[in-house]
């Protein structure tokens, strides 16, 4: 889940760690069990991993170590385990942590859960930030993002999203997500006009540009919707070494000419 996720949930672990550690330190080269957790996860064992991470948090209980760990998880794409060890370092009592740090590690677990599509364990994750940190932009995206997702609360979700982009309104990102919402309420042409708005600032994002293509073909623009789809797939391919199978599934219709009911319209609403 993009949810700042959508651009990489491993920007949020690395700002935590580059500014806002206890004392200010700044994190060096990566321990020796997290290096040895991370060759383990390039080798497809994930038990391993996890062993090698228990160990060093045995060693080292800290916010900080917990940071490390979320970080190894996430930049390898082990959201299971982002959201469990979040949620561990929130109930280890050794830590003692201050409310802004809990706000960091729920908004962890509330992006990892949206990632594997968790609606439902997300939401109360993320009520937790916004009762920490009321005003967060990040959270309030991130949130939207996920209701989108989920296509449920969408009014919800546009208040969320105009406030995010009220404390930052050139974030490309923010915009995004306001401009998935109007999707989602069928308001094509409002959709069209953030989305192309986020994409000109971020033209190498792929899910921008699949939310772009969608939007263009609500709107009967096949061509448009054509070129930003098949844009969405060779930068997710290029990026993840993987198909975005969502974008060639839309891309597959749009070149057989279809206008109507694309299959993302026929998700069924959650309620939630």
């Amino acid at each position: 889940m993009r949810w700042m996720g959508r651009i990489g949930i491993v920007i949020i672990m690395f700002a935590l760690l580059a500014g806002c550690q206890r004392a200010g330190r700044t994190p060096g080269a990566q321990p020796f069990y997290l290096q040895q957790a991370e060759q383990h996860l390039r080798n497809g064992d994930v038990a391993a991993a996890r062993q090698a991470a228990d160990s060093y948090l045995q060693k080292s209980p800290t916010f900080q170590s917990y940071l490390r760990v979320l970080a190894v998880w996430s930049s390898n794409e082990q959201y299971e385990l982002s959201a469990e060890y979040a949620e561990r370092a929130l109930k280890d009592t050794r830590l003692r942590l201050n409310s802004l740090e809990e706000a960091q590690l729920w908004q962890i677990r509330a992006d990892s859960l949206g990632y594997l599509k968790r609606y439902e364990e997300a939401i109360p994750c993320y009520e937790e930030v916004l009762k920490r940190t009321p005003g967060n932009p990040l959270t309030l995206n991130n949130y939207a993002y996920l209701l989108a997702e989920a296509n449920t609360r969408l009014d919800e979700a546009e208040a969320m999203a105009n406030r995010a982009l009220a404390a930052e309104p050139k974030n490309p990102v923010y915009l995004d997500t306001l401009g998935w919402i109007y999707y989602r309420q069928g308001r094509y042409q409002q959709a069209v006009q953030l989305l192309e708005q986020a994409v000109q600032d971020a033209p190498q994002e792929p899910e921008l540009r699949y939310h772009l293509g969608m939007a263009y073909w609500r709107r009967g623009r096949l061509p448009e919707a054509r070129v930003e789809l098949r844009k969405a797939a060779n930068l997710w391919r290029i990026q993840k070494g993987k198909p975005y199978e969502d974008a060639l599934k839309a891309l597959e219709q749009v070149e057989k000419g279809l206008q109507a009911n694309p299959p993302e319209e026929r998700r069924e609403r959650i309620e939630l």
